[in-house]
């Protein structure tokens, strides 16, 4: 079997959550997301999906993938880490999201023809499932523009089949030491806890740009009420500020979305930096890498609950790494996105008691409703306003 023709589709897919800086007024995300499929066909008439959506990203993945097609023509598919080492190899630059992102979308595709070839789901390519279903949380569950609001979402949340929500404290800091804004984040966090009852996961992302200070003394303050975990409390770049909140917080720390490369994670994994790790499949350069990541944590008894805020190629590809993984925790996946899928692709991912199904269809287990998806339209996304009351950038 070979290689005998690569496609791309990008397309915006229209969003009904926005975030809005209180303080500024300015709209903090877009009106749409932007997706970018990859298909790859071949001799043997079996194509195969990827998805390389990386957020602002796609112009930069789609040059890379086009750039990269001589090196996908006339290839085996069916060997797919191979292949996938062979182009990071010929790169003199190892990491970054743009190079990781692509990557993983070929690294899906060439799984996804794989398993159609072989007639088995990828998990069984992977050494076999561990368990049948993927616990999941709502990663848009809880707005924190107020606790009327809070409440109301996490309350939405639970009627669409999840138990587990996440919200964005400290997002309305006006300064690097804000207490006003732990406050209004503490009576979010209150109101969805009273919402869901005591048995419901509650997940909190700040976003990587808090001060360490302003996270040891929100974590502190929020422990009461029981996170899960709180995720990125500080800028990447910097373990030993994440050490220090790792070690002074009462709450779990959870971090990884903004990292690639196994040696990124191999860093805080041999430290124990944090309690979770939080890598996404669609930038750690695919299927392949992200269940190493996983093994080695696994080694340091590191939990594992994997980024994802991308389409339904990536989040079928990220349940089939999570099924063989011995320490998942969660996963993240998001409802507004779920609502769209069946717009794009025909898929078996449902949502029912906190958890999702795992597919035992051959490949990834979705089929891209390619007409639909050619003509979906395409826009850039919008750059976000996130300042302090002076003006000065407090962080993305």
């Amino acid at each position: 079997m070979k290689i005998t023709a690569c496609k791309i589709y990008k397309f915006s897919v229209p969003l009904t959550s926005q975030s809005i800086d209180p303080h500024t007024g300015h709209r903090m995300s877009s009106t749409t997301k932007t997706w970018l499929f990859l298909k790859l066909e071949t001799d043997a008439g079996i194509d195969g999906w990827g998805e390389g959506s990386g957020e602002w990203l796609v112009p930069s993945v789609d040059a890379a993938l086009r750039a990269w097609f001589p090196l996908l023509i006339d290839q085996d598919p069916l060997q797919a880490e191979a292949l996938s080492e062979d182009i990071t190899n010929r790169l003199p630059w190892k990491g970054g999201p743009v190079f990781g992102t692509a990557i993983a979308a070929i690294n899906m595709a060439l799984y996804d023809i794989t398993g159609k070839a072989w007639n088995v789901p990828v998990h069984t390519i992977l050494g076999g499932k561990r368990r049948d279903r993927i616990r999941v949380y709502d990663n848009g569950g809880v707005s924190f523009e107020s606790p009327e609001q809070a409440e109301q979402a996490a309350t939405r949340a639970q009627a669409q089949g999840y138990d587990a929500v996440k919200g964005n404290p400290l997002e309305t800091r006006m300064s690097p030491m804000d207490q006003g804004a732990i406050d209004h984040s503490l009576a979010c966090v209150a109101a969805v806890r009273e919402a869901l009852g005591p048995q419901a996961d509650i997940m909190l992302d700040s976003h990587g740009s808090p001060t360490p200070e302003l996270s040891i003394e929100f974590a502190r303050q929020v422990a009461p009420y029981r996170p899960l975990f709180i995720e990125e409390p500080v800028k990447v770049g910097s373990v030993e500020a994440l050490q220090e909140v790792s070690r002074k917080s009462p709450v779990p720390i959870a971090t990884g979305e903004k990292l690639f490369t196994i040696r990124e994670f191999k860093e805080l994994i041999d430290c124990r930096a944090c309690a979770v790790l939080q890598p996404d499949l669609n930038h750690c350069f695919g299927i392949s890498t992200l269940v190493e990541i996983a093994k080695l944590a696994n080694h340091e008894q590191l939990l594992m609950a994997p980024h994802n805020a991308s389409g339904p190629i990536n989040t079928a590809a990220t349940f089939h790494a999570d099924a063989v993984m011995n320490n998942l925790l969660i996963q993240e996946t998001s409802a507004q996105y779920f609502s769209l899928f069946d717009h794009y692709v025909d898929h078996d991912m449902v949502v029912k008691d906190g958890f999702v199904q795992l597919s035992d269809r051959p490949g990834l287990g979705i089929e891209v409703k390619e007409a639909d998806v050619a003509q979906a339209p395409y826009e850039e996304m919008a750059y976000r306003q996130y300042l302090h009351a002076d003006g000065s950038w407090k962080g993305w």
